[in-house]
């Protein structure tokens, strides 16, 4: 897959991932329903899915895709939680959208760089054989 397509796919899949949590944010009260902690959990869970194959798309070994794909899940979520509930900003999609979008193009221009210093990322951590 080429890498402007599956650009294309990782916007897609944080589009997704945002509206997911705004329309979750909307049911969230002092008391949620019951069912909010799995819904929340599920968006999150699909759209790591999501972008896990977006970036294997992008040409990223399956392992740096996933840790690619956790930590911009991890990191939409923290931009939500941030915005929309931590500073109460109003239009919080648009606020949103701004530093993710420049993530897509960031990750589009230089997806060798950014795999790069994420498959430098997993062998720091490897154990010593």
């Amino acid at each position: 897959m080429g890498g402007r397509a599956a650009g294309f796919l990782v916007a897609m899949a944080l589009a997704v991932h945002v509206e997911l949590l705004a329309r979750l944010r909307a049911v969230d009260t002092a008391t949620p329903p019951w069912w909010f902690g799995y819904a929340r959990d599920a968006a999150n869970l699909s759209a790591a899915l999501l972008l896990w194959g977006a970036y294997q798309g992008m040409g990223f070994a399956p392992p740096v895709a996933l840790l690619a794909a956790m930590l911009t899940t991890l990191g939409t979520y923290l931009v939500d939680w941030t915005v929309a509930r931590g500073l109460g900003l109003r239009h919080a999609r648009l606020f949103i959208a701004l530093p993710l979008l420049a993530w897509v193009v960031v990750v589009t221009v230089a997806p060798a760089s950014v795999g790069g210093a994420l498959a430098e990322l997993i062998e720091s951590v490897r154990p010593a054989p």
